[in-house]
């Protein structure tokens, strides 16, 4: 699924290194939001069905959301 970056909620960035993740809090959430072009694209693959969590990967790779 392909989805921009509008219409995900941004909650934790994925270590390059492959370590974990950076967890986001509300001021990191805005900032990221409106760093992205609104119409930067990213392909989302499901993590947590449950959840209702994606992996967003563009230039950087995300855990998000749907808003």
């Amino acid at each position: 699924m392909i989805k921009k970056a509008h219409e995900l909620i941004f909650i934790s960035q994925i270590l390059r290194d492959g370590t974990g993740v950076e967890m986001f809090n509300e001021k990191d959430v805005s900032n990221y939001e409106n760093r992205f072009i609104r119409d930067e694209e990213f392909k989302l693959h499901s993590l947590s069905m449950t959840e209702k969590t994606y992996i967003a990967i563009g230039f950087n790779s995300y855990v998000v959301r749907l808003k």
